[in-house]
């Protein structure tokens, strides 16, 4: 639920501290030039300053009046600013009774609209280029499949080895160019949009199902320690999250190794840990591991691209997070992925 911003009265305080200085100052000035200045007896001075208290009351009426109505419109505006902060690019604010704020009104909503109809031009570009770029290179990858599975009785080995290049190398080139335009998508972002509440746990679940004929044929052992948690957020760029940094334990996990999924929450926050038991990384390579397009040694034998935990980085840091890892040598490695609690 919205949550609407609230401030109070109090917050002008130094408005109604002026508001003494002016009404006791301009007694006084005034009760001076009219004691010396008009010959003004005493008494009619202390008449004058008797009124001050009445006075004050009389401005801190309008005053209060005219911060009601400030304070009303600035609401509205810092309303509207919370909702796109919170990725809601719908909002337009009604100008009517606006007064004086109706310029402001109308220049924030031309930027909602801009916002949008960027988000969309952005959205179509991508979808667009990664169908045009995709579809050729997934022609490419079946044929050289189809050759593959048909030809080893009419093929020469050093033809199937030539095939089996083509077909690796065009997968990796799709994979590739389906995580660079995703990285451009998320660099270019400043606000996460489409949230919703969604089962976290549920989502998870659905990752390391994706992923289970992967870690059958290593005869990996998946364990899940995941209690029921829901999250409000952006459920599609999660997952990216979620399949990347499960994607890399499979990956670097060995034969019979172990990946352990869990999850826990707190009064302050949410916290999701992926382990695995593969071989570890030195400090060095730590402190690079989410920078775009770094690889380590043993991440390009295994034909990583170095995109993955810069994706997986970016969108956890818009949406609030952090994401952390902690590996040693020989012991594996861990990755924790934290949101604050809503």
């Amino acid at each position: 639920m919205k949550k609407k911003t609230k401030f109070h009265l109090l917050q002008f305080q130094w408005l109604l501290l002026v508001d003494v200085i002016l009404v006791v100052g301009g007694v006084l000035s005034f009760g001076a030039v009219a004691r010396f200045g008009f010959q003004m007896n005493e008494s009619n001075a202390l008449y004058m300053l008797g009124m001050i208290p009445s006075m004050w009351i009389v401005v801190s009426l309008c005053t209060w009046i005219i911060l009601r109505a400030i304070r009303k419109r600035m609401g509205i505006l810092l309303d509207g600013i919370q909702s796109v902060s919170n990725g809601d690019l719908s909002v337009q604010l009604d100008t009517n009774g606006a007064g004086e704020y109706e310029a402001i009104y109308r220049s924030f909503n031309r930027m909602v609209s801009e916002l949008k109809n960027t988000k969309e031009e952005m959205d179509n570009f991508v979808n667009e280029f990664s169908h045009e770029f995709k579809t050729p290179i997934t022609s490419i990858y079946g044929f050289s499949r189809l050759l593959l599975e048909t030809g080893e009785e009419i093929e020469s080995p050093e033809r199937m080895q030539y095939l089996q290049v083509i077909a690796d190398e065009s997968l990796r080139l799709s994979e590739l160019s389906q995580k660079t335009l995703l990285l451009a998508r998320v660099e270019a972002c400043e606000i996460i949009t489409d949230k919703e509440h969604y089962s976290l746990s549920e989502q998870l679940k659905h990752c390391a199902i994706l992923l289970l004929p992967q870690m059958d044929k290593k005869k990996i052992t998946l364990e899940m320690n995941v209690p029921d948690i829901y999250y409000y957020g952006n459920q599609e760029l999660l997952e990216h999250v979620w399949i990347n940094l499960l994607g890399n334990a499979v990956k670097f996990t060995p034969e019979h190794g172990r990946i352990i999924i869990q999850a826990k929450v707190t009064p302050e926050q949410m916290e999701v840990q992926i382990a695995d038991s593969g071989p570890g990384m030195e400090e060095e390579i730590l402190s690079h591991i989410f920078e775009k397009y770094y690889q380590s040694q043993d991440g390009r034998k295994k034909g990583g691209n170095g995109i993955g935990l810069a994706i997986a980085h970016r969108i956890v840091t818009l949406s609030g997070g952090t994401i952390t890892a902690e590996s040693h040598p020989g012991k594996g490695s861990i990755f924790r992925v934290a949101f604050p609690a809503d």
